[in-house]
């Protein structure tokens, strides 16, 4: 037995040390496998997403990663300080954005790789931290520190615009050791909420679906006393039009006019807990009791606000097709960490299965995706100023890849694919601030540019036929595009990061909290 129990502890005591080891060793960082050399893009159609056109046979110079001259094609031969990209038959696109995304701690492991190969670029993410570091959760300081690597060349990631607060959702977020003004319930402690995350650098506060009417409106105010924007969910209590006399930013997600259209939505919101009643037959009755011309008229307030609307389609997706086999053996899931692909993901997947059918076998979320659909062509018919956003982070949404579904859906709804292109380019960069530089291919902008393979505005699926990227004065052909995806699949199988992702999960109290909720 002495001997079982020296042999046991020693078993543990090494167990112990290689975990530790497993934990604490930095993780492999995204390669920066792109060329850096000055460019010449020779004989490329251009997409111009401010005109919706083409501009055929040009030759495109990028010199410091800006884009130094636009012509018409030549038979000159290029300065040899030049790389010469044969445009021929290509079509030259600016880079996408994703204005709806989740970072972790571990994003460069993942991420970042796969929203690079897909051409995503620019992005702005709805996460972030109360008053300490988190293990899971990136911050405001890790975006920031991943912005400047990107900048000097040590670090690979996407530009990270925009920073958000933590989610604020009346105090049930806010793990217990945390000071009290982060549970903006209690209004005295809001001026201090909206101070802390001002002096932290956010741009906006974040906001989530049970918070009050009473500290919606304070936070509103308070926000625009100190300079900063509010985001996010509109309170399931709170109107529309109560959001856009408050001048919230953006509003997030599919069923903003699922509910805001319900003939019984004032009964709905006057429940204790609204969140409780969104069952399968309260969905069947948002279909069924649906108030188009109510809807009508939102549209109409909602087009004349300053607020747009980021309808992130995929949220609802997931419940209409988590039937579906083909939908739930995506081959992307290789580029999911298995602790999140089975840990999370199926699960997700198979409780929205089982109740996404009424007793009567009715599919509800089929119908409610399909009304979501047609509430999103509906909002742009009137004007509603939409941005693209893929929620990635959540179940079955690809980072990278979600852009392109999401742009694909926009389009099967209505939208054509200019506009749609125009939404995730200079759109997404004029809402930043950042259209001077990014957006759209013109000179003296950044040269932040998709190489396709075929016209999207024939089919937007095109988007997705990249052959090469050019990013921050680097120059990614399909094989260094291909290698971040190898990367990202070698790492979302690996027990080193599987572990860690675990580790950083457990070890964060935010994510204590979200895991027991």
């Amino acid at each position: 037995m002495k001997r079982f129990l020296l042999g046991f502890g020693a078993f543990v005591t090494i167990a112990a040390i290689i975990l530790t080891a497993m934990i604490s060793i930095p993780l492999a960082k995204t390669p920066n496998v792109g060329l850096s050399q000055d460019i010449i893009i020779k004989d490329v159609a251009i997409i111009d997403v401010q005109n919706g056109g083409i501009i055929p046979n040009q030759d495109v110079i990028i010199q410091d990663g800006r884009l130094a001259s636009i012509d018409r094609t030549s038979g000159q031969t290029p300065a040899t300080s030049l790389h010469v990209v044969d445009g021929r038959g290509k079509y030259l696109a600016p880079s996408l954005w994703d204005m709806h995304t989740h970072s972790f701690k571990t994003s460069p492991q993942f991420h970042h790789p796969l929203l690079i190969a897909n051409g995503v670029l620019g992005v702005r993410d709805m996460s972030g931290c109360l008053s300490e570091d988190d293990s899971f959760w990136a911050c405001i300081e890790d975006r920031q520190a991943w912005n400047r690597a990107t900048e000097t060349k040590t670090g690979l990631s996407p530009r990270y615009f925009l920073q958000s607060s933590y989610q604020t959702n009346g105090g049930n977020e806010v793990p217990d050791g945390f000071p009290s003004f982060f549970k903006v319930n209690h209004l005295s402690g809001i001026e201090q909420f909206v101070s802390f995350y001002k002096k932290a650098g956010a741009d906006f506060i974040k906001t989530y679906s049970e918070l009050s009417p009473e500290a919606y409106k304070a936070l509103a105010k308070q926000a625009e006393v100190q300079g900063l924007k509010i985001a996010g969910h509109q309170p399931l209590r709170v109107s529309l039009r109560e959001t856009i006399a408050a001048k919230q930013q953006t509003i997030e997600h599919p069923r903003l006019f699922l509910i805001e259209c319900y003939k019984g939505r004032e009964q709905f919101l006057a429940l204790a807990d609204p969140l409780r009643a969104y069952t399968t037959e309260f969905k069947a009755r948002l279909v069924d009791e649906h108030d188009g011309v109510r809807c009508q008229q939102m549209f109409q307030e909602m087009a004349r606000s300053d607020t747009f609307w980021t309808p992130t389609l995929q949220v609802l997706q997931l419940g209409a097709k988590a039937g579906e086999r083909s939908f739930r053996e995506n081959p992307r899931l290789r580029y999911i960490p298995t602790i999140i692909r089975s840990g999370i993901w199926q699960g997700d997947a198979d409780q929205l299965a089982k109740r996404a059918v009424t007793p009567q076998g009715r599919n509800v979320d089929i119908e409610l995706y399909a009304l979501a659909m047609t509430n999103v062509a509906q909002a742009h018919d009137a004007r509603v100023k939409i941005l693209v956003g893929t929620d990635s982070g959540d179940s079955y949404i690809f980072p990278g890849f979600a852009v392109h579904e999401e742009m694909a859906e926009l389009v099967k709804a209505g939208i054509s694919p200019q506009d749609v292109l125009r939404m995730a380019t200079i759109d997404a960069a004029a809402f930043s601030g950042a259209d001077r530089k990014f957006g759209s291919i013109e000179e003296g902008k950044a040269a932040d540019m998709m190489l396709l393979a075929a016209n999207p505005y024939d089919d937007i699926r095109n988007t997705q036929k990249i052959t090469a990227i050019f990013y921050n004065g680097q120059f990614f052909d399909r094989a260094a595009l291909d290698g971040l995806l190898d990367f990202a699949e070698q790492q979302a199988g690996s027990i080193r990061l599987n572990i860690r992702l675990l580790w950083d999960a457990l070890s964060s109290p935010l994510m204590r909290v979200q895991l027991v909720d």
